[in-house]
């Protein structure tokens, strides 16, 4: 490296080796030079050498998905997968062992597409690595990509990876993060920042906020070239891998706006609990053993020792956190040992550059200190984080300023709907009030006390957020921060999306809990007449505080509705057919087999009729039978969280948007199609006759009914929905109209 003339000896060797033919071996050693001496410039400008690429044919991609017992979410997960807009790829299927109904989903799919390849292992590997390395070991694409078993995949996922990857001939290509689905339903995105990887000038050089296989694409002839596979033990398995990606790798490329990878993150992941917490860890010390052994073996350059240790240190201190005290110190002694091989300069440097003098702090606390006296300062550092959580809880998540004291809302749920926004925008501009948003759980006395005086109301919306069957905690927390604002001089005020979970299990606690927390409630809005009555009736709210506030419109928030004919498009469907949409979260009491079923029944009728589903299952046991009954042609089924630029192409498309449910109260979906000036057809239950006129949708008593009038509509012999009778709905249901029927507002 100090010594340029060897450089260009070592260029007229490769050239040599290029001449010869030797492709195989240039290449392998143009990989070497670059990730030894990242800072050369006359290799790199060199022209005439061959290009790091390969010299596979057909499929362009590998798509490798290990499934051990994930009968429950299986389904999705393939579906999803063999509806990419991406085609050329082989998926390979590795059923390691499993014991559930795994089997006869994967053979199901085997015999529909012709692209799948099962590997079968009678035993369980016992870890996630084994059947990764297996399918790799037959992998016949270009590139290689990996999806977990339980999670899935937009449908544009690797049609954006791979065009980037082969334009650039990239040995990686970066997505920007993944959208992270809790067992509660929220989803939130995750996100990536690229700066420095490719930089040998930043001490970010080589290092990315992603240590995972499945938000990314890898060429795999580099894969093969290095031998680069997944580690074998229990956990911490795409270590090893990573490093020797991230090393080799001569020519990444990054997207980080896209975001197409859904993970399904429960409430505490399987590796925390089980791996971490409740053992010794000896699966993270034998992975970064591993990887140790792999840089000597391999000469690799010194830098990427700082590298390793970057991530060393904040995996092995993440892990002394989650530890339980009975394994800490077994797993403490091993920590210290390996932080003494850590090069502090070099670590420190890092720390300084990129603002984490925390972590330098910690790695020098577990470096120099007894395991008495670590366990301690991270116990006072639990508690420090306890109440640096409180204060993000306290914090709000969303803002208005009002010269009126004015309301502060719960649960603050903007990433998923635009519902109260939109209303507390509205509010905001007609009576100048303060508007702020929290998390639930930032219902508490701290808060109270530090917005006395500045506000006057506490919101809550949903109930069911405040309240845990088996957490009683939860509950009596909330009726204590409750109690204390009102003796503070709040108003509480409810919106009643639901008088109960439609779909509840325990009806009567549910019931008794929604009681209690109403008893401090003084001002009660219901969407409609039939809400209003229910209150009263079901839960003795006094009539003269609830207010009638329907469900508003969406205004322009998803912008303007584009062609249909060219929508229809998009998603493959002849101009002059009839589409039927669903659209919105799918759970059982949502009806969706009483439109499925029907749809069948149509279409042995008709091949002009298309049924689009679109929406996140949040009753995850729907899914196979989901599944089955949407293999169709004519049905378009797209599950998962619905981004804000693809609702107008849905509704767009739609000639009816079909709401079959079996239970309701109100119905954002039907207010969505209403600003969309797309026809409803619902149910004549809950508010929804007070709301789908003759002139924008139809009602159906009975299913068989919904069924008459999809006929009807396929067959032109129904016609509903005049551009000027939207317009008069829209108009009504405008939220600056709406907010002005709030009477307790206008109070002096």
């Amino acid at each position: 490296m100090d010594k340029p003339v060897l450089k260009h000896v070592y260029r007229n060797y490769l050239y040599s080796l290029a001449f010869g033919g030797d492709i195989d071996k240039t290449e392998r050693l143009m990989y070497e030079y670059k990730a030894a001496d990242p800072h050369d410039t006359i290799i790199t400008t060199t022209k005439g050498l061959p290009a790091l690429d390969s010299h596979q044919d057909s499929p362009l991609l590998s798509i490798i998905v290990p499934i051990h017992n994930s009968g429950q979410y299986l389904d999705f997960c393939i579906q999803s997968i063999r509806e990419q807009e991406f085609t050329d790829f082989e998926l390979i299927l590795i059923n390691d062992g499993s014991t559930d109904t795994s089997s006869e989903i994967i053979d199901r799919h085997a015999a529909e597409d012709s692209r799948i390849i099962v590997l079968t292992n009678l035993q369980a590997s016992g870890n996630p690595g084994t059947p990764r390395n297996q399918a790799l070991s037959i992998a016949k694409g270009v590139y290689v990509g990996f999806v977990d078993s339980d999670d899935w995949i937009n449908r544009d996922f690797y049609s954006e990876l791979m065009s980037m990857a082969l334009e650039s001939n990239a040995d990686i290509v970066f997505s920007g993060g993944f959208n992270n689905h809790e067992a509660s339903g929220r989803v939130s995105k995750r996100t990536y920042t690229a700066e420095g990887f490719d930089d040998p000038t930043s001490s970010r050089f080589k290092t990315h906020d992603s240590f995972m296989i499945w938000d990314k694409v890898f060429k795999r002839s580099m894969l093969e070239m290095f031998n680069i596979r997944l580690g074998e033990t229990k956990a911490a398995v795409d270590v090893p891998f990573v490093f020797a990606a991230y090393y080799y790798a001569a020519n990444v490329v990054f997207n980080d706006e896209f975001i197409g990878y859904n993970y399904r993150r429960e409430s505490e992941s399987s590796v925390t609990v089980a791996h971490r917490k409740n053992s010794n860890c000896e699966f993270e010390f034998q992975a970064f053993s591993n990887v140790r052994a792999w840089a000597n073996e391999n000469n690799v350059a010194d830098y990427y020792y700082a590298t390793i240790d970057i991530k060393l240190v904040s995996s092995l201190m993440y892990t002394l956190k989650m530890v339980s005290d009975e394994y800490f110190d077994g797993v403490f002694a091993k920590v210290k040992s390996l932080f003494t091989d850590v090069d502090a300069v070099s670590f420190k440097d890092y720390c300084v550059q990129n603002q984490k003098w925390w972590l330098y702090k910690e790695f020098l606390k577990v470096r120099d200190h007894s395991a008495k006296d670590v366990q301690a300062y991270l116990k006072e550092k639990e508690e420090a984080a306890k109440a640096k959580t409180v204060e993000q809880l306290i914090t709000p998540r969303y803002q208005l300023e009002g010269k009126n004291a004015g309301i502060m809302f719960f649960p603050c749920w903007l990433t998923n709907n635009p519902y109260q926004k939109l209303f507390y925008q509205a509010l905001n501009e007609n009576f100048d009030l303060a508007i702020e948003g929290y998390d639930q759980k930032g219902l508490r006395k701290e808060l109270i006390d530090r917005k006395k005086g500045k506000f006057k109301y506490v919101h809550l919306h949903w109930l069911h957020n405040f309240f845990d069957f088996e957490d009683p905690s939860v509950l009596s927390n909330t009726l204590e921060a409750l109690s204390y604002a009102k003796q503070n001089g709040f108003k509480v005020i409810y919106t009643a999306h639901n008088i109960c979970s439609h779909d509840s299990e325990n009806a009567e606690d549910e019931k008794r809990y929604r009681e209690q927390i109403l008893s401090f409630v003084d001002h009660s809005l219901a969407h409609g007449e039939v809400a209003k009555q229910r209150l009263i009736t079901e839960f003795e709210v006094p009539e003269n505080s609830v207010e009638i506030v329907p469900h508003g419109t969406y205004g322009d928030f998803y912008g303007e509705k584009i062609d249909k004919i060219q929508a229809k498009e998009k998603f493959g469907i002849p101009a002059q057919s009839t589409v039927f949409l669903f659209f919105g979260n799918i759970k059982g009491y949502k009806g969706i087999f009483n439109l499925l079923s029907r749809f069948h029944n149509l279409r042995e009728k008709s091949d002009d009729i298309y049924l689009i589903i679109a929406g996140r299952v949040l009753d995850q046991e729907l899914m196979p039978e989901l599944t089955k009954q949407t293999i169709d042609a004519n049905i378009l089924f797209r599950p998962g969280f619905v981004q804000n630029d693809e609702v107008i192409d849905y509704f767009s498309s739609a000639d009816l948007c079909v709401l079959p449910y079996e239970q309701v109260l109100t119905s954002g979906a039907a207010m969505l199609s209403v600003t969309m000036r797309c026809p409803v057809l619902a149910p004549s239950i809950g508010i929804l006759p007070e709301v789908i006129t003759p002139e924008i949708g139809l009602l159906f008593d009975s299913f068989d009914g919904m069924q008459d009038q999809m006929e009807k509509m396929a067959n032109g012999e129904v016609s509903v929905s005049q551009a000027q009778q939207f317009d008069k709905a829209l108009n009504i249901y405008d939220w600056t109209n709406l907010v002005k029927r709030i009477s307790f507002l206008l109070r002096k």
